[in-house]
């Protein structure tokens, strides 16, 4: 979840003049169909095509390591979790659902515990983690207050690659995000934010496609095979926290928490639909 960033005016007024001189006035491409699974300088290492009609369990978790809660919402074992027309739909629903936990008590113990939660979801976490590569998605996601559907890189140190992430309160784009473990000294914060609009049909009215290119030099974000423009002080920001630990593959649809909870206009069951996963190697 985004923490507040806070600048000196000096470094405010930097990071806007660099935005001003650098920004790019190019948009992406309109969607198309679905890209094929062979990349030209890339060696496939993992994917999946959803083709069902069961999960993959060699490939994939229903859960985090560390547990299944978050503040509104349980992820449960396969139950939120459906495979149709080649996809897998990740489906949020209004239902009390009692969940099995876990925590950090007030004496420092980790400690299982039972809670009740207002509605269901359903995620995947990748059984085999990456060290650098081109990670790549086709999706539509859900609409409606309360939703965040993410694909996204977690890895120790909490250093995490959020490939996209789309919330009702951020209008229609994708929110990528490069998080790290301690406040960089010159914006004072731990991560920073990017984000997206896609040309053609919005997020959750079509399919498209996202993917990052991790290196040890860069990570750069894709929306529709068109590289999204970062800004001179956003790759310098980037270049100072790029991920050198392996990282897991993790898909969530997530109810509450970051963007609000739902309220009297969102409709359930939504779905989050996931046509491919697929990670790539530099042939």
């Amino acid at each position: 979840m985004p923490n507040q960033m806070t600048f000196t005016p000096a470094r405010f007024a930097v990071a806007v003049l660099l935005s001003v001189a650098l920004g790019g006035c190019s948009k992406p491409p309109e969607p198309g169909a679905a890209n094929p699974i062979d990349k030209p300088g890339w060696n496939l290492v993992f994917n999946d095509e959803f083709d069902g009609p069961r999960l993959n369990t060699s490939l994939w978790m229903t859960g985090f390591p560390w547990g299944r809660c978050s503040d509104i919402a349980f992820n449960t074992d396969g139950g939120n979790m459906s495979f149709s027309n080649g996809c897998v739909r990740l489906t949020a629903r209004r239902e009390a659902v009692t969940g099995f936990c876990f925590d950090w008590d007030e004496n420092g113990a980790f400690t299982p515990y039972y809670k009740d939660f207002e509605y269901s979801t359903g995620m995947l976490y990748s059984v085999q983690p990456f060290k650098y590569g081109y990670f790549e998605c086709r999706f539509q996601a859900p609409k409606g207050q309360g939703f965040n559907a993410a694909f996204w890189l977690y890895g120790e140190k909490a250093e995490e690659v959020d490939i996209f992430e789309i919330v009702a309160e951020d209008g229609g784009a994708a929110q990528m995000t490069l998080h790290w473990k301690d406040g960089d000294p010159l914006v004072h914060t731990s991560q920073w934010i990017r984000h997206v609009m896609p040309s053609g049909p919005t997020f959750d009215a079509g399919f498209h496609t996202f993917a990052v290119e991790w290196t040890p030099e860069k990570v750069a974000w894709y929306l529709d095979n068109w590289e999204v423009p970062q800004q001179l002080f956003t790759r310098f920001i980037h270049g100072r926290h790029i991920p050198d630990v392996e990282m897991h593959v993790i898909l969530t649809l997530g109810v509450g928490g970051m963007g609000g909870n739902p309220d009297g206009t969102t409709v359930f069951p939504a779905d989050f639909v996931v046509d491919y996963v697929r990670v790539y190697e530099r042939g």
